[in-house]
């Protein structure tokens, strides 16, 4: 009797070192799509379109571990810096062996957890190097004063948000971790916040504008996998990780701005309702998820207010109502996510972009 839970061969090659993930992906780009996930029951599993690599296995926490650990000890040498190296050359010193470390584990290795954490110590190690650099670069001039050094860091966003950026740009050129595009939009954003706040733009505009532009790259690698089975998906979770609540936030706080205090619940309560459409549709979950602080908000403001409940001491009752329907309804969501988007989809073949959505799933 043939074993029907025999794993993906693709993955399993990947796990085991034989073939990276890029060469993976088109291997199974040629045999005509992916192979459906087994579940505990030797049955195939639901498929679920926001799957990410995060662990290959159990290995990869060892491996994590490892990396902290060495990173520990990194840390605690440049309290006397490397054989007496400047404090500039010790960060540098310690980048590089991060990188090193990444060579290994992610270039060679495709270990994904691992990864996450070398691409954050490169960035803030590198970044680091080149920002005590140049302030040791500014003291050496002949017309240091006290006026020049408040002047250096007038702007600590840009003075380190401008290497990180570069760093994370390089990590992700040359290892295609998707976690590091995370990177560099976070760091993109304190780089425009910070330089369009000079010349007189608003943090929670700019926050919307980047944040639709990170989406709008999100979207063009959604588009690019739609079946959601290569690393573009991987891309694309992370991108609207980040841009989710840059949109939903600022764009939340302007509305309770520009409203009266009667209608802003209710206006949020619809804009909540129009980001869940939209969620289904591109089949993300990422923006609902940074919205449902201010959902929860505004229910508890209708029950506690509009709706007049009792209070008989202790907890509120509104409260107590409050977290049991946002919580009904992230798992109505959760449990009928599928159905909904089956429902939803014949509404939206009219619309130009439909063909660059998910399908729906069974």
């Amino acid at each position: 009797m043939a074993n029907r839970r025999s794993p993906d061969d693709l993955q399993a090659a990947v796990d085991a070192g034989v073939i990276d993930a890029a060469q993976a992906e088109k291997l199974r780009a040629m045999r005509g799509g992916s192979t459906p996930v087994i579940g505990p029951d030797g049955e195939p599993a639901l498929a679920d379109e926001e799957r990410f690599r995060f662990l290959n296995g159990f290995n990869d926490v060892f491996l994590t571990i490892g990396v902290l650990l060495v990173a520990g000890a990194v840390l605690a040498a440049t309290s006397t810096t490397f054989f007496g190296l400047g404090w500039a050359a010790t960060m540098a010193v310690g980048a590089a062996m991060f990188w090193a470390l990444s060579e290994i584990l992610v270039g060679r290795l495709r270990a994904v957890l691992p990864g996450m954490v070398l691409s954050i110590l490169f960035v803030l190690f590198a970044a680091a190097a080149v920002v005590i650099q140049l302030h040791w670069d500014n003291l050496k001039t002949s017309n240091w004063d006290v006026a020049s050094e408040l002047a250096f860091w007038r702007n600590p966003t840009l003075v380190f948000g401008i290497p990180a950026l570069v760093a994370a740009l390089v990590y992700y050129l040359r290892f295609r971790l998707p976690f590091a595009l995370a990177l560099i939009a976070c760091f993109g954003y304190a780089v425009a916040a910070r330089s369009l706040y000079d010349i007189g733009v608003g943090f929670s505009i700019t926050a919307i504008g980047y944040g639709l532009l990170v989406l709008a790259v999100a979207l063009a690698y959604d588009a690019r996998d739609p079946q959601r089975v290569t690393r573009l998906s991987d891309c694309a979770f992370w991108l609207h990780l980040v841009a989710a609540p840059l949109i939903v936030s600022p764009a939340l706080m302007l509305i309770k701005h520009a409203t009266n205090s009667g209608a802003t619940s209710a206006i949020i309560l619809l804009t909540v309702l129009l980001l869940a459409i939209f969620a289904l549709a591109i089949d993300r979950r990422a923006l609902l998820v940074s919205s449902l602080a201010s959902f929860t908000v505004a229910v508890y403001d209708i029950l506690s207010g509009g709706v007049g409940l009792p209070d008989r001491g202790g907890i509120p009752i509104s409260f107590i109502l409050t977290l049991a329907l946002v919580g009904g309804f992230v798992l109505l969501l959760g449990v009928f996510w599928h159905p909904l988007r089956q429902r939803l989809l014949p509404f939206l073949q009219s619309m130009p972009f439909a063909r660059n959505l998910p399908p729906a799933r069974q």
